[in-house]
Order: C-alpha cells, then sequence, then structure tokens
C-alpha cells in the first residue's frame, strides 16, 4: 500500500498572504503579521485522519536572497516557518515539519530591477516550485520514493499544482484572492485528470480523504 505524502503551499495557502505581508519576517513585528486563513487549521486536522500520512509545509521564499531586507535572513526564515507549524500545532493541527527555498532565480531577479541580491543565493536551484527538491526532502522523510507514495501538493498558485504534477501526483489550487489568474494558468496545464480545485483548504483536505490512491478528478 502506498504512503500519503501531502506537501502544503504556505502563503496563500495555510496564512494570509499580500502586498503588505510580502517578505515575512523582514522586519521586527512580522508576528503580528502571520494570520492563518480560515479552515486551514480544520483542513489539516482532516488531513491527520489519513493513517500514515506525511504532511509538510513547502515555501518558496526568494526574499531571503534580497540583500536589502537585512533582517530577512536564512535563519529568520526558518524562524517564521517554525512559528507557523507550532501555530498549526496549538490548533491541535498536525504538520511534520517543513521546507523552504531561499533562493532567487535569474528570471525573478530581472523582475526586480534596483533591488539588490546575495549572489550566492541566485542561480536555477532544484528546490524552487516547480522544481522538486522540497518534495523529494518530504519522501525522504518519510522513507519513501516516488514510486511508492501517493504524492498530493496543495496550494494558490500553478506553481504548486505543476510540482505536483512533475512528480506524478495530484495538484490542488486553492485560488487566493491576491493571487488572480492562477486558475486560468492551471487550465493550460493539461494533465486534467491529475488535477482540483479546492474552495479553501478544508474542501482540499475533504477531496484528498475521499480520493484514496486517485490521481485527480479532472474537474477543470
Amino acid at each position: 500500500m502506498k504512503k500519503t505524502i501531502i506537501c502544503i503551499d504556505r502563503d496563500g495557502t495555510l496564512i494570509h498572504d499580500s502586498k503588505e505581508h510580502l517578505f515575512l519576517g523582514s522586519d521586527n513585528n512580522w508576528h503580528e503579521k502571520v494570520k492563518i486563513l480560515p479552515n486551514a487549521i480544520e483542513g489539516v486536522r482532516r488531513l491527520n485522519t489519513i493513517a500514515g500520512a506525511g504532511i509538510y509545509m513547502i515555501t518558496n521564499q526568494p526574499g531571503v536572497a534580497i540583500s536589502d531586507f537585512a533582517l530577512l535572513t536564512e535563519e529568520r526564515a526558518h524562524e517564521v516557518c517554525r512559528f507557523v507549524v507550532e501555530m498549526f500545532k496549538d490548533g491541535g493541527a498536525r504538520l511534520d515539519g517543513y521546507f523552504l527555498c531561499p533562493h532567487a532565480t535569474p528570471e525573478y531577479v530581472s523582475r526586480k530591477p534596483g533591488t539588490n541580491f546575495h549572489p550566492h543565493l541566485v542561480h536555477d536551484c532544484h528546490c524552487l516550485k516547480p522544481s522538486l527538491g522540497m518534495v523529494f526532502n518530504a519522501l525522504q522523510a518519510q522513507g519513501v520514493t516516488p514510486d511508492n507514495a501517493d504524492v498530493y501538493v496543495i496550494g494558490d498558485r500553478a506553481s504548486d499544482v505543476r510540482t505536483a504534477l512533475n512528480i506524478g501526483g495530484t495538484g490542488i489550487l486553492i485560488p487566493f484572492v491576491n493571487e488572480p489568474g492562477e486558475l486560468d494558468k492551471v487550465k493550460r496545464l493539461g494533465n486534467r485528470n491529475r488535477i482540483h480545485v479546492a474552495e479553501n483548504m478544508l474542501a482540499a483536505a475533504e477531496y484528498i480523504v475521499s480520493h484514496p490512491d486517485d490521481v485527480g478528478s479532472g474537474d477543470l
């Protein structure tokens, strides 16, 4: 029997994300900005009912690569993630851990003229979604390979869905008001039998619980 591995995006999926909340951890009052989204805790609790499932938060954090953010070090980014995991734990929702990517791609840098970056953190890495580094970290933590795991990736962006497709899993998009246009991007991906769209985190969890060993609903 395959093991269920669920990877969940952080910003815009588990916690609120907006232009005002970009680069969480770049100031000293970041704790006040962490707001768990409605139904997120309930959704993770529901996922916790899946026997033996590994549930991980995975997050791209290219702000770490921006040298203009003196406070947003890699350690601060980890501190923010640990804080979020603890908030869910306090709500009775278990996340087995998290993985973050602190890198910025050259393409990302090109879209931010006038911004200064740490050169050693700018490259096309293997962990930035939709690359699979963080998903492989989750698989390794659970002692499984893609061949003996049912992998789900949940997030508010097409890149999250692409991550799932890249490993042969199921991508679940939760459209977020501050990320318009992602549903249209997802519709252009193909592989619609491996894609599901959910209203919120609880709906995403209910889908996974009710579709064991499935590869998607083809509901686009």
